[in-house]
């Protein structure tokens, strides 16, 4: 009886003979080559059974495979878009499975394995595996910042290159983690958790996300967890009825995203035309949709400016932080998310407000003006034209020079008590504060 034999090429030999430290793509050598240059078949091993499922972090692989009876060890074979070529990475010899350590974070490899056993002197190789696609976890995203308000909080994290978006997860009390948003894009980088209760403590985390070669969701590790509180509401009072009724009987344009700075502290007045940018404009629509409800337009302009009032922390270095923290940000970012400003901020956040909703708003910059002393001092307010009149609105800041506002009173309107007190553009007195609430 005649022994079935197999030639092998001599490249294919002289791999094998060098200890087989690397093996093309295609094709894959299917043969149970060993040291020698011929083998029997009788001898050949049957391939191992790779298993498709694997785990990932951001550093590491590990991949499994079946036993192949007989099999003394097995070879791990890896290819990869930065290194096109099967290189041999690891030899096993205890076990089936093998943890790759040298990956780079949300990358996509594949792998194949071959058993081998001995023969006298001979190492004998099984046909290889079949591949193994496999991609490595994106990298872990911090929570950098974040703003509440009464029934949504809103979250900002680091970039992860190289995920294909973000999911955010959260806890209420000793409650499970739920999803509670997943977002798309590796350059979305903040998100809006809505529907919350008031004045109630959530814990959130976020993880980058990205999709293996065969469409498989590969998640990566949790940021640290942050606790964050939903605010109360603030202690709101209707001005007067005529007030808010004169707000309602405006014609209204909604959707206006600029409005004009009055400079009137000089004889004529200098306009500057501010354009909203594409954030201020999404704030904005987040606190209307978030606040608004069921109230007119009047009411909810009067809402505006005492939320204004009470919320926000006057920019000094006494009752708030410095105004030099603060400059670099929009008014309506600083007002909105941060609740920190003086008056050109928060009085331009009213007015991005008033110009959502369609009112002929603008900020007037001029002084505020003591008759009795002669003194004056800068000062911006908000200014709205409704049916050819001209209304004051000016949120003032709880705290810093009384408890006032101003909700829609005209420039002649006064109570007694402020007689002293005006406002000043182009040099002259406008009439007395008519310091609602006070």
């Amino acid at each position: 009886m005649h022994t079935k034999m197999r030639i092998v090429s001599a490249a294919a030999a002289l791999v094998f003979c060098f200890g087989m430290t690397a093996l093309p793509e295609q094709p894959f050598f299917n043969d149970i080559t060993a040291s020698a240059y011929i083998t029997d078949n009788d001898s050949m091993m049957a391939g191992p059974l790779a298993k498709s499922s694997y785990t990932s972090t951001e550093k590491s692989i590990t991949i499994n495979w079946d036993t192949v009876t007989g099999a003394k060890g097995y070879y791990i074979y890896r290819w990869s878009e930065n290194a096109p070529a099967w290189i041999k990475i690891g030899n096993v010899t205890k076990g089936t499975s093998y943890t790759d350590n040298r990956v780079k974070a949300s990358s996509s490899y594949k792998y194949s394995v071959l058993a081998y056993k001995t023969s006298g002197s001979k190492k004998l190789l099984s046909s290889r595996s079949s591949e193994i696609n496999a991609t490595t976890a994106p990298g872990t995203p911090e929570i950098i910042n974040y703003s509440a308000d009464t029934t949504f909080v809103t979250l900002n994290w680091t970039l992860v290159n190289g995920c294909t978006g973000y999911e955010v997860f959260i806890k209420e009390g000793s409650g499970d983690w739920k999803r509670a948003a997943a977002v798309s894009g590796k350059n979305t980088l903040s998100c809006d958790v809505k529907k919350l209760k008031k004045e109630t403590t959530y814990q959130f985390k976020v993880r980058a996300v990205t999709k293996d070669k065969l469409g498989k969701a590969v998640n990566g590790q949790f940021s640290g967890v942050s606790k964050i509180r939903t605010e109360g509401d603030f202690p709101y009072t209707r001005s007067s009825q005529y007030l808010i009724d004169r707000l309602d009987s405006a014609s209204l344009k909604p959707g206006m995203t600029a409005y004009n700075e009055i400079n009137a502290q000089g004889d004529t007045n200098e306009t500057t035309k501010k354009q909203l940018s594409k954030a201020d404009i999404e704030t904005v629509k987040k606190f209307v949709d978030s606040h608004k409800g069921n109230m007119t337009n009047g009411e909810f302009v009067d809402y505006t400016l005492q939320w204004l009032h009470y919320n926000i922390s006057y920019a000094d270095g006494v009752h708030g932080p410095d105004y030099s923290e603060i400059w670099g940000r929009t008014h309506v970012d600083n007002c909105f998310n941060h609740k920190v400003g003086q008056c050109v901020q928060y009085n331009s956040a009213l007015c991005a407000v008033m110009r959502y909703l369609g009112y002929e708003a603008n900020v007037i910059q001029g002084y505020r003006y003591n008759s009795s002393s002669g003194s004056k001092w800068q000062h911006f307010w908000c200014e709205v034209k409704i049916n050819g009149t001209l209304y004051v609105m000016d949120t003032y800041n709880q705290g810093t020079d009384g408890t006032w506002f101003i909700c829609c009173s005209n420039y002649d309107e006064s109570v007694s008590g402020w007689g002293t007190n005006f406002y000043m553009k182009n040099g002259k007195p406008m009439g007395e504060y008519r310091p609602n609430g006070y």
